[in-house]
Order: structure tokens, then C-alpha cells, then sequence
């Protein structure tokens, strides 16, 4: 992290005169969203198996998570708001982000349900015919996977027996989509940084509160839910509407970080992270180098966020990960990409419209 920021202060300078990068048909979205969800993946492969040598590893590469899940939402909100923008109607960007979002969704919750169905203890009959199915299969259907992350009889030897651990964000995702039309209306009513500002600092107050006043069950996990990732998203809708700020993203990269590390592990760490985290991603998407068009191969990032779960409980469940874990590890990122491959091509790519920039990126 440190040598990008130093590699950011060579270049700031240069960078306020190379507006061309900053428009969407010069980006590096793709890549960084690939590399995000990768993170995710060594981070639960580490957590999920326990291996030591793997913790160490990811620990070493400073492999975060929490980072990864939080460059997502601010990514998001960059793209999103643009396509906002670029709708013909409300009903026309609902459409758009059905299409994107719902149909490898609905392929992972089904895929879960197939490897649930052949590694669970019990007879097929009884797990198609258990209420612990079917509310595993509604409940996700409408993105309360919270409600039923677990199959019966399945990865009940594992370390942690949910399905899929990565779900839990979607619903946010669906949340924030939901939402947008309220940032882009308080952009015109009130101005873009000061609805901004309201919207960050309504954010951080429920992330606060929930992490240092509330004391109840379950609060750090309701810190995360909406609108604790509000911050990130409306950063990344306002540096997709102020080029101005776009223009400046390096010199606020920059600014961000030490403001970062001064302040991290004290209580302000919760103001500085959305910044600096939202920033940082944003740069590395349209500035930091040329565009390397990683997108023509399909826009792979999403499928690899949804399957890698399943697939390492899997391999831990076969005892792969116990016998050979630097073999299970290759073969997980290998199985992941194949299917993020074939969920892209013969699923989402398939029900996305032919105006979608997906599209025309992997062309």
C-alpha cells in the first residue's frame, strides 16, 4: 500500500492534465475489481481452513478483506450513479440492475443447493424434503440469507458450516441500487459535497453507534448492514459526478492515507477509512496506468465473489485442504475462475442488454 502511495506522489502532478484517463472508456475497473475479490477469496481461504501457513501468508501481504468488501461498495457506487445517469427512466435502471446482479445470484443459490444435496448426511429425500431447505432456498431468494445460511446436514465437520459467507453484502448492494435515486436528488437539491457530507456522516454515526455505544447482540454485525456501507458507495457516486475531485483523486489519495495511518486504531478511524479506502480505489481504476482491458475476457469479478465460498467448503469437506493445502489452494482458485468464466458467459452476459457497458467492454 505504502509504495502505491509514493508511486501516487510521483504522479499527481501529471495526473490533473491526463483528464482522458478519468473517462469510462479509459478505466481499469475491471482488473481492480477481479483483484478485490481475489483478496476475499485468500482471506477466507485462510479463515475458512485454519491452515497457519496460509494466515501467515495473507497476513504478510496485508490481505484485507474488510478493504476488499468496502473498494466493492465505493466501486459501485461510481459505476452505478453513471448508470443512473444514463438511464432513460427509474424502471429502465432497475431493469439494468436486475439484469447485472439477480441472475448469477440465483445461479450461485442454486449451486449451493446442489453441493449441499451431495455432501450432506442425509439421504437425498430427506434433504429436498427438510423445512431447513426450503427456508435456505426462499430466504436467499430474496437476500435474507441471514435468516438461513445453512444446509441441513452439510459442512457440519467444517470450521464454519454456512453455505456461503459471502452473500451477506448483496442485500446491501440491492439496498444501496434502491438508494440511489435519493443521492442523485439531494446532488441537485443540495449540492453534491454537502449531500455527500450529510450522507458520510449519517453513515459513520451508524457504524459508531453500533460499534461503541450499543451494546446489545449482534452489533458489529449491524454495523456493516445498511447504511453502514452508505459511505463508501455515495463517495464513489460523487467522484463519478465531480470531475473536479475526479481530476484531484491522486493529491486526495494522498491526503487521505496519512490522515489514515494518523488516526487508525482511535475512534476517528471510522471517518478517515470510508475516504482513503473509497479514494484509493477509485484512483487505481482511473488513473493509476494505462487501460489494460483485462475486460475483454468478460467481467469475471462478480462470479469469482459468489462461487469461491462453496467451493473451498468443498475441498475442506473432502479433507483436500488437511492432506494437500497448497494443491487445494491452486485448485480453488482454478475451479472458481472456470466458473466465474462459465457463469459470465452462459449466464450473465446472456441477460444483459446489448447497450450494457459490460458488453461493449468485452468486445
Amino acid at each position: 500500500m505504502t509504495l502505491v502511495i509514493m508511486y501516487l506522489y510521483k504522479k499527481t502532478r501529471a495526473s490533473y492534465r491526463m483528464t482522458s484517463l478519468h473517462s469510462l472508456e479509459k478505466n481499469n475497473f475491471d482488473i481492480t475489481r477481479i483483484t478485490l475479490a481475489l483478496i476475499v477469496v485468500f482471506v477466507h481461504i485462510a479463515t475458512l481452513t485454519k491452515n497457519t501457513n496460509l494466515i501467515n501468508l495473507t497476513q504478510s501481504l496485508y490481505l484485507d478483506s474488510d478493504f476488499a468488501v468496502k473498494g466493492f461498495f465505493a466501486i459501485s457506487g461510481f459505476l452505478v450513479m453513471q448508470s443512473y445517469v444514463r438511464s432513460r427512466s427509474l424502471l429502465d435502471f432497475a431493469e439494468k440492475r436486475i439484469r447485472r446482479i439477480y441472475p448469477a445470484y440465483l445461479g450461485v443459490i442454486f449451486f449451493c443447493l446442489l453441493l449441499g444435496a451431495l455432501t450432506s448426511e442425509l439421504r437425498i429425500i430427506d434433504f429436498v424434503q427438510s423445512s431447513q431447505t426450503w427456508k435456505y432456498l426462499i430466504s436467499n431468494l430474496l437476500f435474507l440469507n441471514f435468516l438461513q445460511h445453512t444446509l441441513p446436514g452439510t459442512f457440519e465437520h467444517n470450521s464454519i458450516s454456512s453455505m456461503n459467507g459471502s452473500l451477506w453484502t448483496i442485500k446491501i448492494e440491492v439496498a444501496l441500487y434502491c438508494f440511489v435515486p435519493m443521492i442523485y436528488f439531494l446532488f441537485n437539491k443540495l449540492g453534491k459535497t454537502l449531500s455527500t457530507l450529510a450522507l458520510i456522516a449519517a453513515s459513520i454515526f451508524w457504524v459508531y453507534f453500533f460499534l461503541n455505544i450499543y451494546d446489545g447482540r449482534h452489533a458489529e454485525e449491524i454495523s456493516r448492514q445498511f447504511p453502514g456501507q452508505l459511505s463508501y458507495f455515495v463517495l464513489g457516486a460523487y467522484f463519478s459526478q465531480n470531475k473536479a475531485m475526479l481530476d484531484r483523486i491522486g493529491l486526495i489519495t494522498i491526503l487521505s492515507y496519512l490522515f489514515f495511518v494518523f488516526t487508525r486504531n482511535t475512534a476517528i478511524s471510522t471517518a478517515s477509512m470510508p475516504l482513503f479506502y473509497s479514494s484509493i480505489v477509485i484512483y487505481l481504476s482511473t488513473s493509476f496506468i494505462k487501460n489494460l482491458n483485462i475486460g475483454k475476457y468478460g467481467d469475471l469479478s462478480y462470479g469469482i465473489y459468489l462461487y469461491h465460498f462453496p467451493i473451498i467448503q468443498v475441498l475442506i469437506w473432502t479433507g483436500l485442504y488437511e492432506s494437500y493445502p497448497l494443491l487445494s489452494f491452486a485448485l480453488t482458485l482454478c475451479l472458481t475462475i472456470i466458473i466465474a468464466w462459465l457463469s459470465w458467459h452462459f449466464i450473465e452476459k446472456k441477460l444483459l442488454k446489448r447497450s450494457s457497458h459490460y458488453i461493449a467492454n468485452c468486445s
